[in-house]
């Protein structure tokens, strides 16, 4: 119910599939692809949960963390497989509304978040876990712009037999495993003893998720005859969004029934 929020309020109906570049309809959903992708992987975990207890199998779950080296093979496992579908759908590309390019990694974290949470293994991710792949990650970052410059024009990094579209493949998972680790392991050390204001901003969060597109184009409209630095009135307009957004979301939250979604 709380991925289909977010794609009711934020999306309209729009064309089935489309190409970036192309002169086909632009779907009203597109941003909201990974909503679609939650619903669906949300309703095959329930009937895969179904089929598992009438079959009488036992839950999958990962009781600890694999050593660096395995993660570091299924990165690679991940980016290959990208790499592959890419070939076919590219990044940009959709079907169904959903961008296929990026499925073989959220299909995996999705997959693997589930089979960790039973063990409870997500909340005792260590910084010690995270640093390694930490590390990983803001080296991957830092070589995109690096990339970027020397073969900007030498190959399409959403796909296609080349270098680019491997090196982008390849940039995926190895950035996604430092992030996510990183903000297991942030929340495991500095956000169990939260304030009463970080407590009341994280309950209203996922509303302020549904709802900070309307809220930040409007502000933007507001601020089309503002003569000012485009940097300025980013960072202004930024700041106001986001606390409008917050503000909105606590207002809806009140209403009857709204909470048990959001």
């Amino acid at each position: 119910m709380r991925a289909g929020a977010v794609w009711v309020v934020q999306s309209d109906r729009g064309a089935i599939s489309k190409n970036e570049g192309s002169n086909a309809p632009i779907s009203a959903v597109t941003p909201l692809w990974f909503a679609i992708a939650l619903l669906i992987f949300a309703m095959c975990y329930a009937i895969w949960q179904t089929c598992r207890r009438r079959a009488g199998w036992s839950a999958v779950s990962v009781d600890a963390l694999p050593a660096m080296p395995a993660l570091a093979l299924i990165a690679l496992g991940l980016g290959l497989l990208s790499f592959i579908v890419r070939l076919v759908m590219r990044v940009g590309t959709e079907f169904l509304w959903l961008q296929l390019g990026y499925f073989s990694c959220y299909a995996f974290f999705y997959i693997a978040g589930c089979a960790a949470a039973r063990s409870g293994l997500l909340e005792r991710i260590t910084l010690r876990d995270a640093a390694g792949w930490l590390i990983v990650s803001i080296l991957a970052i830092s070589t995109l712009p690096l990339m970027l410059l020397i073969r900007g024009r030498l190959g399409g990094f959403e796909g296609g037999w080349n270098i680019n579209a491997f090196y982008y493949a390849i940039w995926d998972p190895a950035v996604a495993f430092g992030v996510i680790l990183g903000l297991l392991a942030a929340a495991q050390r500095w956000g169990r003893n939260s304030t009463q204001i970080v407590s009341r901003l994280g309950s209203t969060a996922f509303g302020a998720l549904i709802l900070h597109p309307p809220v930040l184009v409007a502000l933007s409209v507001l601020a089309m005859p503002w003569a000012a630095a485009p940097v300025l009135k980013f960072i202004v307009i930024s700041c106001a969004a986001c606390v409008a957004s917050f503000a909105l979301s606590a207002a809806i939250k009140s209403l009857p029934g709204v909470s048990k979604i959001i």
